[in-house]
């Protein structure tokens, strides 16, 4: 599992600590056909689901996508992230990974 933490300022000022978090692509244990998984999680927002793929590489391709639909989200609402230690350094998380 790799993880990233984040300051998400919403839009009414308030604060929300986010800690993201990717598996390593892993065999689906349910599949017959020898697809993959990642995990996804990022609690503070009720989200912990797996993101499926034919293949190693596009479960790990996709849940990279569903990381992208996240901050966009949340960019859409009026976030700004910032690292934890540097809440007077706008992060732009989207030229940053995407």
């Amino acid at each position: 599992m790799i993880s990233s933490e984040y300051v998400v300022k919403k839009s009414d000022d308030k604060e929300l600590r986010l800690i993201i978090e990717l598996g390593i692509p892993e065999p689906d244990p349910t599949s017959e056909t020898g697809d993959y998984r990642c995990k996804f999680s990022v609690l503070a927002l009720d989200i912990d689901e797996y993101i499926y793929g034919v293949d190693a590489i596009q479960s790990y391709c996709m849940v990279l996508k569903r990381f992208n639909f996240l901050v966009n989200d949340l960019i859409s609402e009026g976030c700004k992230f910032y690292y934890p230690d540097f809440l007077d350094m706008e992060v732009d998380i989207v030229s940053t990974y995407f």
